[in-house]
């Protein structure tokens, strides 16, 4: 993956350099950054030169997660702005950027640290084409959907609306925690293959699951969970884009190719009333085996475009 840094804008005065904390942040080195900080490092530190970005910004660009929890336990401002110009042009928040790179579990770092869902415009500096906007018109715009629906939840929350988290912790969290429970492994990789129906037809229903029941396992902390965007790349590569398609080996091949090592897969029947059936199982993709499986039921929520 191609890695991405922050904007650097040119200083009309000779010698201009970053904040201390910014290169370290940028690179994920948490011993550089833990250093600095402990020497007296300001982790809001930043310059006109650089769009007045933070170590944070840039530990939220380059999805750090480790850094990004450090900078924020050390003070760093979860909401703080970055700009430049007069009149000024907004680059955002440490969530613009983190919406932007799809870094979902800073995304959701963030959020629980006290970051505003809705701050206000800023950029995508992978995209100057979307323009000035919110996190969430940002995530939505670069395909980040579990991103964007970490944020949309927060809004709504805001909003006291009983829908996003709280709505899919209700009816998808019973069903992960039957797959999930017993399972002593602890720290795993695991990824989301996919949902499809079992009568092999095509429809984005699999993809709102599939969704969905990501953003429950990222919610519940248990486990690393690959980015949809990165399974649906390795799918398309090796023609699965249907998850009854995917046998022990197949099992095997992409799991290795995710880095992952336990993959679910799940079935759909749709049943009277808008409700979707669900049978899933979790297979370890070092063996190809089966080692849990769930069925349950949800609602057909969603309009089908």
């Amino acid at each position: 993956m191609k890695k991405i840094y922050g904007l650097v804008f040119f200083s009309f005065f000779a010698g201009c350099a970053t904040p201390p904390l910014y290169r370290p942040a940028e690179r994920g080195d948490i011993a550089a950054v833990r250093a600095l900080l402990d020497a007296g490092a300001d982790p809001n530190a930043n310059k006109a030169g650089y769009v007045h970005e933070t170590a944070l910004h840039m530990a939220a660009l380059n999805n750090r997660l480790d850094v990004a929890r450090l900078l924020i336990d050390r003070g760093a401002d979860v909401n703080h702005m970055a700009y430049t110009g007069l009149p000024p042009k907004m680059y955002g928040t440490p969530l613009h950027y983190a919406a932007c790179a799809g870094a979902n579990a800073v995304v959701q770092l963030l959020l629980e640290r006290g970051a505003d869902p809705d701050p206000g415009p800023g950029r995508c500096l992978k995209d100057s084409g979307l323009g000035e906007t919110s996190p969430l018109s940002l995530a939505e715009g670069m395909g980040h959907t579990v991103a964007a629906e970490l944020i949309r939840s927060a809004v709504a929350s805001r909003l006291g609306l009983a829908s996003g988290a709280a709505k899919n912790s209700g009816e998808y969290g019973p069903i992960v925690g039957a797959l999930l429970k017993g399972y002593a492994g602890g720290g795993k990789t695991i990824a989301v293959a996919g949902f499809s129906y079992s009568d092999g037809r095509l429809s984005r229903d699999g993809h709102v699951i599939s969704e969905r029941f990501t953003t429950e396992l990222i919610n519940r902390k248990a486990m690393r969970v690959v980015e949809r965007d990165k399974i649906e790349k390795v799918l398309g590569e090796l023609k699965l884009q249907n998850s009854g398609a995917i046998d022990r080996e197949s099992a095997k091949k992409v799991g290795g190719m995710l880095g992952a090592d336990l993959l679910v897969v799940g079935g759909m029947v749709e049943l009277p009333g808008k409700v979707l059936e669900l049978n899933i199982r979790m297979a370890s993709v070092e063996s190809g085996e089966a080692l849990a499986a769930v069925t349950g039921r949800v609602r057909k929520d969603w309009v089908n475009e």
